[in-house]
């Protein structure tokens, strides 16, 4: 059956809202919240993201102060042509929709984003719709709660030079975890293009390894002298990313992207979450979406992540995928910090350490995302 009018009650985080109001694509939207602290921000938020995904619909914006406000808004839309989304809102809100429901021949609708599952309810009984047609991407979700995204590094990624270091990593990882860390604790000085490390015992491996990158042409000169050690790369992309911690968040990306459920996937994500703020800008290491579920990754190729670094992954992963959103921390090391593991237990974060082994790696990811 085809509805002319969709009812949507908002909450303060509105995915389900948006994919059901894509789904069923009325002639008419109206979007319902209740009056308190930012609802005029969830109203004006939902608004702008449906205008442009639904060219041809006309959205109707209502707040109400009671139950009895609500009532009679619902009153004056309801009819047999009408679909009342009760997938946001609270238990009092979808009671109202209800008894709505009853009273004017119309159907309600709900959203389980967990299960993937949409429900039609009427007076005849229940009925499962299929929405499997309906995606949204990580640009979407940033959008549905007013936020955008102002730059990603996935394009980057995609490069051979990115993609031939990260297979030398993998393929001799012990090698590159005791070469990285003693280069990054003991770097003299550095340019857009070198490095000046302190000479030691650790010249044979370092040597070892980056001839190896020699080989694939992302680094020109290993030069050795008296006291120090000087690594020439390419250009200073290749030396970020083999100082930095950005071949793990290419790792993580690349074994996201693989799981048969993922439809998209970003990284090195910077985003703001109000986009009439530019000032205000957020980053996160991997976003990805896997069927109607947000999830969002943080990367620390270290031990040194604690609480701060749960609470921001917290902070910036609820921000635009509210409590249904998973939030996974990927390290390659435990914590030196004391109750992380607890803390990140009560937070809903998932910590997951590569220690080099990619397959054990991908199937704990799998597991997580297919929880």
């Amino acid at each position: 059956m085809k509805y002319n009018t969709l009812i949507n009650i908002l909450d303060n985080f509105n995915d389900d809202v948006a994919y059901m109001s894509k789904f069923i694509n009325p002639k008419k939207v109206i979007n319902i919240a209740q009056e308190r602290d930012n609802y005029q921000d969830v109203l004006t938020d939902m608004c702008r993201f449906l205008t442009k995904k639904l060219e041809d619909t006309h959205i109707v914006e209502v707040s109400y102060n009671s139950p009895f406000e609500l009532q009679e808004i619902l009153e004056q839309y309801a009819n047999e042509h009408t679909l009342i989304n009760i997938s946001s809102g609270n238990n009092l809100s979808s009671a109202i929709a209800y008894e709505a429901m009853l009273k004017y021949k119309c159907s309600m609708v709900y959203m389980d984003v967990s299960e993937e599952k949409v429900y039609r309810i009427n007076a005849k009984g229940i009925k499962t719709l299929d929405c499997d047609h309906v995606r949204f991407g990580v640009k979407d979700y940033i959008a549905i709660t007013g936020g955008k995204i102002v730059t990603d590094d996935t394009v980057d990624y995609m490069t051979d030079d990115y993609y031939n270091m990260l297979f030398i990593i993998l393929d001799h990882y012990d090698l590159w975890i005791t070469t990285k860390d003693y280069i990054r604790n003991h770097t003299l000085s550095q340019t857009d293009v070198s490095i000046d490390i302190a000479s030691s015992d650790y010249n044979t491996p370092i040597k070892k390894l980056f001839r190896k990158f020699m080989t694939i042409d992302c680094v020109k000169e290993i030069r050795e002298e008296a006291d120090r050690l000087i690594l020439i790369f390419k250009n200073d992309d290749i030396r970020k990313y083999i100082l930095s911690g950005i071949w793990l968040e290419h790792f993580t990306y690349n074994m996201v992207k693989e799981h048969r459920k993922v439809t998209d996937v970003k990284t090195g994500v910077r985003f703001l979450w109000d986009e009439d703020r530019a000032e205000v800008e957020n980053e996160l290491d991997v976003i990805a979406v896997a069927g109607t579920q947000l999830i969002c990754i943080s990367c620390k190729d270290t031990r040194r992540y604690n609480s701060g670094s749960l609470n921001e992954l917290d902070i910036y992963a609820e921000q635009i995928g509210g409590t249904t959103v998973k939030k996974i921390l990927v390290a390659t090391k435990p914590s030196k910090g004391q109750y992380v593991d607890e803390r990140a237990e009560k937070m809903g974060i998932k910590i997951l350490v590569f220690d080099g082994d990619v397959d054990k790696f991908k199937t704990q990811m799998d597991e997580i995302i297919n929880d």
